[in-house]
């Protein structure tokens, strides 16, 4: 490369020049707009370049990349003025588009980016394959095209990069092992900066919310039975389960019972057959069914306008069935239950002659219900001198199932510092070692540090000089966060508990051998080792 740089520039009147720059740095970083940062100085054939300069300059790179002029900042000097110009990847040109329309539900990735692209110059290219994203109630769009773009990639966990006004979404981008960067061989001064300040360890997940159609007073007898059969053929029988992602016959009974209004402890069918008087044949609506011998039930349902409604095994779920195919041996009619589906209120006195009004709640003290909810705990919650550390609660508006609500907790739980590499970039290409890198945004490769640590790392960005005044001794390289599970962590602490004790009995014997005491000095791992075989011996 020469001395200088040369970058086409074109105004907005599409009037062109050539402009010779100097100390052109090109920065690329992941899921983000390239710029680009370079020097001219006014003189020649540049006085031209600072005439034409002005709003929506595009500059084009010897790599056919274009950029548009972000800032512009001249200093003048006795004779001529030098310029310092930034400037953005015209992808970012999506942000002049405010896309009005919105889109929800159901979407597959291609609808989504031709929602994005739609009326503008943009086009895109899928280099992988997607599933369908479902995005409940919430929607994308009434925005800037920029923000709609981030929405989608947030959504579908995809990466992009543009090439020009081409969008590409993969995946992942980048390649596996690209390259090896040794400390002191073909690059120097490996260092990281571990962040702690994100740090949680516990987070609580709500799924997608259940609609509730009561206003006040736990709803109607019409509501109650809405409500149960929406679950009819859709909640599987899980023995012990309680939640709409899993039941057994008195898990939904309860689960019923605890939405409108007549709390419940534990799921267990003998004491729901204790809520309230026995009653036989013609059942109402709201009435709860038993089947089995004397203080021994076996099983249980509720009752919906002559039908049944249940958990009633492994093979037929949640089910919606005549009363009279299976007779139960008795029914028991609730009385916060039965006033609600006669229209009354949740107060009504119980068969001890209590209010159970004090037991029940109003649906106005009721928290949202929703299909699914729990609570994920990260391994370092365990520790002792960690526990929780409480993120901001999930919330989704599409996961009905548990499993897959805590799953996704897990994958949002920050419980991992934040740890990001550099590097001079002192070979980019083949060095006297004979390695080849190659070196791309969202390429995986090994770090080797002069301790001998090898670790694998992502390239996050890089910033890469064009012109050769500052090539080599200007790059560098920012690997992405690094995630480090706690058992990384339990081995350090136990290496160095380990040390720590073989230090302390070290000195032990020195003090025992010698008349003139001395402090064993410190030392890393091996040589600990060495100089307790040397007291072996």
């Amino acid at each position: 490369m020469s001395e200088f740089y040369k970058i086409a520039m074109k105004n907005y009147n599409n009037d062109e020049t050539v402009i010779t720059a100097y100390g052109v740095a090109l920065t690329e970083t992941l899921n983000s707009f390239s710029t680009v940062a370079f020097n001219f100085n006014a003189l020649g054939d540049n006085k031209v370049a600072e005439d034409l300069l002005g709003p929506r300059t595009l500059f084009t790179l010897e790599n056919g990349q274009t950029f548009r002029l972000t800032t512009s900042n001249p200093t003048p000097n006795s004779r001529y003025r030098q310029y310092a110009i930034t400037a953005t990847h015209v992808g970012h040109d999506l942000n002049d588009y405010y896309i009005k329309d919105t889109i929800n539900g159901q979407q597959s990735m291609q609808a989504c980016l031709d929602f994005l692209t739609k009326n503008t110059p943009f086009k895109y290219q899928l280099d992988s394959q997607f599933d369908n994203h479902d995005f409940g109630d919430s929607s994308i769009g009434d925005g800037h095209g920029d923000d709609v773009l981030s929405a989608i990639a947030e959504a579908f966990a995809c990466e992009w990069w543009f090439d020009n006004y081409t969008l590409h979404v993969a995946k992942k981008i980048g390649k596996d092992d690209a390259f090896v960067f040794v400390d002191r061989v073909n690059t120097s001064h490996i260092s990281w900066n571990e962040d702690y300040s994100d740090f949680r360890t516990a987070i609580h997940g709500t799924g997608k919310p259940i609609e509730q159609n009561n206003d006040s007073g736990g709803g109607s007898g019409g509501d109650l039975e809405a409500f149960a059969r929406s679950f009819v053929g859709k909640v599987p029988y899980v023995w012990g389960g309680c939640t709409p992602s899993g039941w057994d016959c008195s898990g939904f009974v309860s689960y019923l019972l605890n939405h409108f209004g007549v709390n419940v402890g534990p799921h267990m069918t003998l004491g729901l057959s204790q809520l309230g008087p026995m009653v036989g044949p013609p059942y109402q609506a709201g009435d709860l069914l038993f089947w089995g011998p004397q203080g021994a039930w076996h099983h249980t349902s509720a009752v919906s306008n002559g039908y049944r409604v249940g958990a009633d095994n492994y093979t037929d779920g949640t089910v919606y069935r005549p009363i009279d195919s299976w007779p139960p041996t008795f029914g028991v009619r609730v009385p916060a239950i039965a006033a609600l589906v006669k229209g009354g209120n949740n107060s009504s006195t119980d068969d001890n002659g209590g209010d159970s009004g004090d037991s029940n709640t109003d649906a106005a003290d009721q928290s949202e219900q929703y299909t699914c909810e729990a609570d994920y705990f990260s391994p370092w919650a365990d520790k002792p001198g960690i526990g929780k550390i409480w993120a901001d609660d999930f919330s989704s508006d599409t996961i009905t199932d548990e499993k897959a609500l805590k799953e996704a907790m897990k994958a949002q739980l920050h419980d991992y510092p934040d740890v990001e590499y550099t590097v001079d970039w002192i070979s980019f290409k083949q060095n006297a070692s004979g390695m080849v890198n190659e070196v791309k945004v969202g390429d995986n490769g090994w770090l080797r540090d002069r301790l001998g640590t090898d670790v694998n790392v992502r390239i996050q960005s890089y910033t890469r000089y064009l012109d050769s005044a500052d090539a080599s001794s200007n790059d560098s390289i920012t690997f992405g966060n690094k995630i480090f599970d706690s058992t990384l962590y339990d081995t350090r602490q136990n290496q160095a508990n380990d040390t720590r004790q073989q230090l302390e009995r070290l000195q032990e014997q020195v003090n025992n051998n010698s008349n003139i005491g001395f402090t064993i000095p410190t030392m890393n791992g091996e040589e600990v080792q060495r100089l307790d075989s040397f007291f072996k011996q």
